[in-house]
């Protein structure tokens, strides 16, 4: 996803880079890259490593279909586990898509958010990958970090503040205070987790296999967090295509609200589980019954249906959902960069 810059081009990028997407935000243009953290690896190719990486995001998944001998690889989670340097050549190839279409000026000022269980080797590749793609100066700070500042919390203030960040890869719990993370504590919330239940939960009903994107989409269209007596009251559906495992043949078949959300229901009892030991253990000040602390929802899970009422019921405390929560990481890096190098000058008219 691209969006075109305006005439003029703010030197000051800030960059979200997600185990799932990679969003960049452009002080004065808005997002103007949200492209799956995928890379297309070639396995005939005659090189190793990042070389036999032809291509990143959309591109990636557009060739996939097209070329045999491919597969699809998660940049981060591959680094992760094996230092192979994917990842930032991933970034390097966002940041030269961008540059080719004329979306960025020469030798932006860049904020890079990473995710906190990124070691510091991986995070120092980044970093001088974005120096070799034209970076005049680069930060380097915590996604959480900026996610709370994207979805408004105000964690420079001695006052306690809670998010809680629901990805795709996983999700975490966090107390800010003083402008520091005191307490975090891992949910099992993740989105490519709960896929997985409903595909799961599908195939052993109905004995339909359905792949975890089709469950994503059925997921976000008939999805619900809590017991099914509410999910009786929304009475939704929606039709789905699968493999009848026994039979061999494809089938249509119809999903409702009411069977999702049953299907999803252990894995929101263990969720809300962990939300109930998390505040639990946590510091008192963000538990204390006088201190009517809200958590705040960001990432894409916090748009399942009533997510909000079932964190609320687990924690005893008032939930809100932030504004855009899909790109509240880039945002807060911009506003990080704001405060870091002040207000960019508003052109002079001609």
């Amino acid at each position: 996803m691209f969006k075109s810059a305006g005439k003029s081009i703010a030197n000051r990028l800030s960059i979200d880079l997600g185990g799932f997407h990679t969003r960049i935000f452009q002080e004065g243009e808005g997002l103007i890259l949200d492209e799956p953290s995928v890379g297309l690896l070639d396995m005939d190719n005659q090189y190793t490593g990042s070389r036999a990486v032809t291509c990143f995001g959309h591109d990636a998944l557009e060739r996939l279909p097209l070329l045999s001998g491919t597969r699809l690889i998660n940049p981060l989670q591959a680094d992760g586990q094996n230092h192979l340097g994917y990842s930032a050549k991933m970034l390097r190839y966002f940041l030269s898509k961008l540059r080719r279409n004329k979306l960025i000026g020469k030798a932006p000022i860049v904020l890079l958010a990473i995710p906190q269980e990124i070691n510091q080797q991986l995070s120092d590749d980044l970093r001088h990958a974005c120096f070799t793609a034209g970076a005049s100066r680069v930060h380097v700070v915590d996604n959480a970090i900026a996610t709370a500042v994207g979805a408004g919390l105000t964690i420079e203030d001695p006052t306690p503040s809670l998010l809680m960040d629901i990805g795709a890869r996983n999700a975490r719990l966090y107390a800010f205070e003083h402008n520091e993370i005191t307490f975090t504590q891992a949910i099992p919330l993740a989105g490519d987790k709960l896929d997985e239940t409903l595909a799961n939960g599908i195939r052993e009903r109905y004995g339909i296999y359905v792949s975890d994107a089709k469950a994503r989409e059925a997921k976000h269209r008939v999805g619900c967090a809590i017991t099914s007596s509410f999910s009786h009251q929304m009475r939704n559906s929606c039709q789905m295509k699968g493999l009848q495992i026994h039979e061999n043949t494809h089938t249509n078949f119809t999903l409702t609200t009411e069977v999702a959300c049953e299907l999803l229901a252990p894995a929101m009892h263990n969720a809300s589980n962990a939300i109930k030991s998390a505040f639990e253990v946590m510091p008192y000040q963000f538990r204390d019954p006088q201190n009517d602390i809200a958590v705040v929802l960001s990432g894409g899970g916090s748009q399942l249906i009533q997510i909000d009422q079932l964190i609320m019921e687990a924690s005893d405390k008032p939930v809100e959902i932030t504004n855009r929560p899909l790109s509240a990481g880039a945002r807060g890096g911009a506003t990080m960069l704001e405060r870091i190098h002040g207000k960019i000058p508003e052109a002079e008219p001609a």
